[in-house]
């Protein structure tokens, strides 16, 4: 699939180090052994105008399980161009507002209707891991399509990895990162077109976001429920 090659071969450029982040700077102690984090996201549609987007309402849900240094990632969504592989990704860094983007980060890029991966960096920040099939799950992977879960003919997806090489410093980070999702058939011809490139000489098609939600800490909100107190962590929700 020409496109798949074409995106494969960006990914090995010198394009993705502005994507990517140095692992995050943590000063939590280790991780108790066996003792299980739980942590998930509601993934909800990237507001690019619906004029421009083909009618895109990706929505899904993320749930990851750390235990002992290994993450446990399970991913459903719907509503995805089907038959097409969907770069996903764990997105943020403490520099970054680390909140799904909003209609105002249209502006700029190949097309002011949409928001493009660039376009919402300083909302969610950069790629710090890749949810690929096989291999590689650092940023260095961030657009590699060959190892990206593909969608069924209804535009559904479900991914599941046990992730071994995430940095602790990371892990410790999680309640303050992102999933997002990528990938739009904007004109429903059943391919990413090559063109238009964006800021990350890749297809637009192939990087736009879809999909974008907030991790959050399960077994913190449940015990905040449990006292009657909310855990809002103060930054916004896509």
């Amino acid at each position: 699939m020409r496109n798949r090659s074409l995106l494969t071969v960006l990914a090995t450029a010198a394009l993705l180090p502005a994507l990517a982040a140095p692992a995050l700077a943590t000063d939590r102690d280790h991780r108790d052994r066996g003792n299980a984090e739980r942590y998930q996201a509601r993934l909800d549609p990237v507001p690019h105008d619906p004029r421009a987007d083909s009618g895109s309402d990706v929505r899904g849900f993320a749930k990851l399980v750390e235990v002992d240094g290994e993450l446990r990632v399970q991913v459903k969504a719907y509503g995805l161009s089907p038959l097409l592989p969907h770069l996903m990704h764990i997105h943020g860094e403490l520099e970054a507002r680390n909140e799904c983007p909003g209609p105002e980060f249209r502006a700029g890029g190949v097309n002011d209707q949409l928001i493009e991966t660039v376009d919402g960096l300083p909302a969610y920040g950069p790629i710090q891991v890749t949810f690929s099939t096989e291999g590689d799950t650092s940023a260095a992977a961030g657009l590699n399509l060959d190892t990206a879960p593909v969608a069924d003919r209804k535009g559904r997806l479900s991914y599941q990895r046990v992730l071994l090489d995430v940095p602790d410093e990371l892990l410790d980070e999680l309640d303050d990162l992102h999933i997002v999702i990528h990938g739009e058939d904007l004109d429903d011809d059943g391919m990413y077109d090559p063109e238009p490139i964006t800021a990350l000489g890749a297809p637009l098609e192939a990087e736009l976001p879809v999909a974008c939600g907030e991790l959050e800490d399960r077994d913190k909100k449940n015990r905040g429920h449990g006292h009657g107190k909310g855990h809002d962590k103060g930054h916004g929700h896509g």
